[in-house]
């Protein structure tokens, strides 16, 4: 139902006002000219209108046409209607429109008092000082292909999360060689059946470790004057990479027994299996830097050393060799140069006395201050006899691997083990011992059980619970955590 509109009244000053008596048409009759007549100042009209009015607009337009009712009269009135509806409607969207960015504007700016903080940042969190700068990466453009049209997307949003590398898995055994004994073993079982029986226990570690004790040639001659000098078959390679080994240490004191060609050669030789080596190297600066393996763990970084050094064998500016422990202001900073590369840092030492299954003062010094320096872990050999293992501020110890392959004319000395650690970023390790002996006469490492187990077993125990760890049994396998 429609609204009858209220009808327009001459004031007696001659503007137009909103009455409730007269009809339109009245209006119309009596203000309007008739054809012929003066006609209506529009201006004088137009500026008589209160603003409250300009919705009649379309009725002042009717009455300011001709008043005879005529069918083009008509036409024509209903022309003028029209044009008044739109120009009315016109005014109506342009008034809307500037209220509607009046209010907003109102809505958006800040009183006299209010502070404005940057928004939180993406990769900080929230920010309560307005001093930290805030960075806004542009918006990002794609063009279609096919239509060549452009679209806009906001900037992706970047987020930083602190993560820890994840823990590492390390296999471990102690000396190896090659020659006597073992050769003869290897010349006619092949380098590959040495490591048969315990291949299980180190390939799946993301680093397996031994320690190299002779270089692997078919070069070079036995230094002179030397009371033991040992030449690994060349097969041995191949068996150390059949096990799964992924670095071994050359700082030792057979590493030159036959001399720079020999030691040259092994490094041939292992590169060529794919295994990496520590604690030796054409020159001084390269026998005393660290092995890096990609693990998916991270990078681990492997120092070795030895603390045995016959004469002849350091390596010099010139001269291929081994890293010794005799400056050990240089080696801690070689350890901690290591630790800002690597995700994980493991130093070796070729140290103690032989036959002795009591870690003595100068090894435990020595492997805390490595700790100290960025050492995750300690790996010990060259007494030919296991000694215990230590845990120092979450990082682990093991003071001496024992003989791994190795021909040996006592049983303490083919009694070993294989070392299985997991090492955490931010945490004590956690681990297992298998026990192993070296066959007789060959010196070729087993898995041991029952009894044979308990002899290594309580050893171990007897050895690391004098270092304050405890090891526990489970069958013939210790665990530690």
């Amino acid at each position: 139902m429609r609204t009858q509109q209220p009808p327009l009244l001459k004031s007696a000053d001659g503007r137009l006002s909103v009455g409730s008596e007269q009809t339109v048409s009245t209006l119309a009759t009596q203000e309007i000219p008739q054809r012929g007549q003066t006609s209506l100042d529009v201006d004088d009209l137009f500026s008589s209108i209160a603003f409250p009015y300009w919705t009649h607009l379309s009725i002042i337009l009717m009455a300011m046409g001709p008043q005879r009712r005529t069918a083009r009269s008509r036409r024509s009135q209903r022309r003028w209607i029209i044009s008044g509806l739109v120009v009315w409607f016109l005014a109506a969207v342009l008034a809307a429109v500037y209220f509607t960015g009046v209010l907003e504007g109102t809505a958006g700016s800040s009183s006299p008092g209010s502070s404005l903080s940057p928004a939180p940042s993406p990769n900080t969190g929230s920010i309560t000082s307005s001093s930290v700068p805030v960075t806004t990466e542009p918006p990002t453009t794609v063009t279609t292909l096919e239509s060549g049209s452009t679209s806009t997307s906001p900037p992706p949003t970047s987020s930083t999360t602190t993560t820890e590398p994840p823990a590492l898995t390390v296999a471990a055994g102690g000396d190896v060689h090659g020659d006597r004994n073992v050769g003869k073993y290897i010349d006619k079982h092949g380098g590959e059946a040495v490591f048969a029986k315990v291949k299980p226990y180190l390939e799946a570690a993301e680093v397996a470790f031994v320690n190299l004790e002779s270089p692997i040639s078919d070069k070079g001659s036995p230094v002179p004057g030397k009371e033991f000098t040992f030449r690994s078959r060349t097969a041995l390679a191949a068996g150390l990479a059949y096990a799964g080994i992924d670095v071994v240490s050359l700082a030792n004191n057979h590493a030159r027994d036959y001399g720079a060609a020999a030691l040259l050669d092994t490094f041939v030789r292992l590169e060529a299996a794919g295994i990496k080596w520590a604690g030796a190297g054409a020159d001084a600066s390269e026998a005393r830097s660290p092995a890096l393996l990609e693990t998916p763990a991270g990078t681990v970084a492997v120092l070795a050393l030895t603390g045995i050094i016959p004469s002849g064998f350091p390596a010099g500016a010139d001269r291929p060799g081994v890293a010794t422990t005799s400056d050990q202001s240089r080696l801690l900073a070689a350890v901690q140069s290591a630790a800002e590369r690597a995700d994980y840092v493991i130093v070796s030492f070729h140290w103690g006395v032989e036959y002795e299954g009591v870690a003595n003062a100068g090894q435990k010094a020595l492997a805390r201050k490595v700790i100290d320096a960025g050492a995750d872990l300690v790996l010990g050999h060259h007494p030919h006899v296991i000694q215990g293992l230590e845990v120092y501020k979450n990082k682990l110890i093991a003071y001496s691997l024992g003989d791994f392959v190795f021909d040996h004319y006592k049983r303490v000395t083919g009694e070993a083990f294989v070392l299985q650690v997991t090492l955490q970023p931010d945490g004590p390790p956690s681990g297992k011992i298998i026990p192993v002996y070296l066959s007789d006469p060959w010196g070729i490492p087993a898995p041991v059980h029952g009894r044979e187990a308990d002899v290594i077993l309580d050893r171990l125990a007897r050895f690391s619970s004098a270092l304050g760890m405890q090891l526990k049994r489970s069958g013939d396998i210790a665990s530690f955590e």
